[in-house]
């Protein structure tokens, strides 16, 4: 699903837990991550609701795939 960030369109997933959103991630390359020595492009956490959401004002994290994406909110909602 197309998403609007940072003033233009990415690649974006919806991560739902019973039917309800709990994250959006956006795919974001190598030249728009901060920090560049730590990760290259990945999915990044554009916006995390309830468990998800408490690191939204921390940094979000870049994840290198989507299984990794997945494993993470699952660890946050206590499912892994």
């Amino acid at each position: 699903m197309p998403v609007m960030a940072d003033g233009g369109r990415h690649e974006g997933r919806l991560v739902l837990a019973d039917g309800q959103l709990v994250a959006v991630f956006t795919w974001v390359t190598p030249e728009e991550t901060i920090g560049g020595q730590e990760r290259a492009g990945g999915w990044f956490l554009e916006a995390g609701f309830g468990p998800c959401g408490d690191l939204m004002s921390a940094r979000p994290p870049v994840l290198a795939d989507l299984d990794e994406a997945v494993t993470w909110v699952r660890a946050r909602l206590g499912t892994a």
